[in-house]
């Protein structure tokens, strides 16, 4: 019995010791000081900066600039073609968001444009993000790295009261991602997509 305890405290000590090391990995990550953050520079912000394109061509895909002194990145990505949209996928929208035939014309008359702002919390290395879109929704999510993943929780408020959803970033290799949602209406419903992209080469001038 006396073994079995020794051998338990030693476990425990030993899990105890890895949570702290994991803990300052990740503060030494997001930057140690909370008065004044080093700039975001973890590999994972650095891969995602760049122009990533839609490889199934869904939408114009999205930009990711380092701003605000490199404290911040900002998403920015529209779907030029909302009108794409299946029947069963327009019949969704309406009974969702209780919308009328006109409301669904103008909806579909336009860009939808989305814009996201993105951290890292500098005292536990959570990744943080407020998101915005031309729909005036409003969510903010809370994540962390597995791996080569992503994975975001978020809280929707404005048009899409209610709702919650899951955002998976995975990382395929240095010019490929995809990026799979899950989403939870506020009526109960659920809806799930799943976009591949690749970086956009910039063209040099010969």
């Amino acid at each position: 019995m006396k073994h079995i305890s020794i051998v338990l405290l030693i476990v425990m000590v030993s899990m105890a010791s890895c949570a702290k090391m994991q803990q300052k990995e990740m503060a030494k990550e997001s930057g140690t000081s909370s008065f004044q953050p080093e700039p975001l520079d973890d590999e994972w912000s650095k891969w995602l900066i760049g122009k990533w394109e839609d490889t199934w061509g869904h939408s114009d895909g999205f930009t990711i600039e380092s701003v605000l002194n490199g404290q911040f990145l900002i998403w920015k990505r529209s779907w030029a073609e909302p009108d794409r949209m299946t029947d069963e996928e327009k019949k969704q929208l309406k009974e969702s968001f209780k919308a009328s035939d006109e409301d669904l014309e103008r909806f579909l008359s336009m860009p939808y444009k989305f814009l996201q702002i993105y951290t890292i919390d500098p005292k536990t290395g959570e990744r943080i993000g407020y998101a915005f879109d031309s729909m005036r929704c409003i969510t903010e999510g809370r994540g962390r790295l597995e791996a080569n993943k992503e994975i975001m929780e978020w809280e929707w408020s404005g048009t899409l009261q209610g709702a919650r959803s899951v955002g998976i970033i995975e990382k395929i290799s240095d010019n490929k991602l995809t990026c799979t949602h899950k989403i939870t209406l506020p009526n109960g419903n659920k809806r799930e997509e799943k976009t591949e992209m690749i970086r956009k080469k910039i063209k040099t001038e010969e």
